[in-house]
């Protein structure tokens, strides 16, 4: 497996690392599936009672490498496939697993990155962690579509349509996280958390958790989240003008350059064909 995920096992705890800090922790399909393979480890680890998911650096995530998805040439169909078999399904194994998976965030938690943390146990952030989804801004969506579930109707609807961040505060006002703490504090919180964790019995931890969230799928969550997923292949056909430019600005100049357009675009600064 790629250095760009690191996998911990201290005492009852495992640690799953994004380590990609010169880029913000930007993820891509290969440390999907490490994340993956080390929550399968974790999960069958009988010595093993808490699983903590965290970033190396400034960040714990900034998003999807937008580069490695642009580079990426799919058919819709193979993209629908790839997000099941890869990112949906390292999300879905958080989910599932009997063992509770606390998610530590600092710096940004953007994109896809706020959806691999969304099916988590526990969230912990800093008070200052810029959390969103912002995707929409630039002609696509998230393919994990789990905010409205955590914050509400209401809520949810004024991050998602609009690509708003919020900081750590805001986002457990609204439910999106579980707790926000400030910088200094938040590893000594997890671990605090974590230690209180694994003091339980791991066998009725699995059962409760396993109970709350089949709760949530009688009422829908499961199979709302992967009937999404099959109406976000059609995003390939989408050719608005605001997507084609921020395509072809990337394409000419960079993804940083797309980004700029777009914040100006957004600002009023910028036009098309500027």
């Amino acid at each position: 497996m790629g250095s760009n995920v690191l996998y911990e096992k201290k005492g009852y705890k495992a640690y799953i690392i994004l380590n990609k800090p010169e880029k913000l922790n930007a993820l891509d399909g290969q440390m999907y599936s490490d994340v993956l393979e080390h929550l399968k480890d974790a999960d069958g680890d009988e010595n093993i009672r808490v699983v903590i998911l965290k970033g190396a650096g400034r960040a714990f995530s900034a998003g999807y490498d937008i580069n490695a998805e642009m580079n990426l040439v799919e058919t819709p169909l193979e993209e629908r496939a790839g997000f099941r078999d890869g990112s949906n399904a390292a999300r879905w194994k958080m989910w599932e697993m009997g063992k509770p998976v606390i998610c530590q965030i600092q710096g940004y938690c953007l994109g896809g990155g706020c959806e691999l943390m969304m099916p988590a146990d526990y969230v912990i952030s800093s008070d200052d962690c810029q959390i969103g989804e912002p995707q929409i801004q630039f002609g696509a969506a998230s393919v994990y579509l789990m905010v409205p579930w955590l914050t509400g109707l209401r809520k949810g609807k004024e991050l998602m349509l609009t690509g708003e961040k919020v900081n750590g505060k805001e986002a457990e006002a609204c439910g999106l996280i579980t707790k926000s703490v400030p910088l200094e504090e938040l590893e000594s919180y997890v671990e605090a958390l974590a230690d209180k964790l694994i003091k339980m019995p791991p066998e009725i931890v699995a059962v409760q958790k396993w109970g709350i969230n089949k709760q949530f799928e009688i009422m829908g969550l499961r199979s709302g989240l992967d009937t999404w997923l099959d109406y976000t292949m059609y995003f390939r056909f989408f050719k608005t003008p605001e997507i084609e430019e921020f395509s072809r600005i990337s394409a000419e100049k960079g993804v940083k350059a797309a980004l700029k357009w777009r914040d100006d675009y957004f600002a009023g600064k910028a036009g098309i064909g500027d």
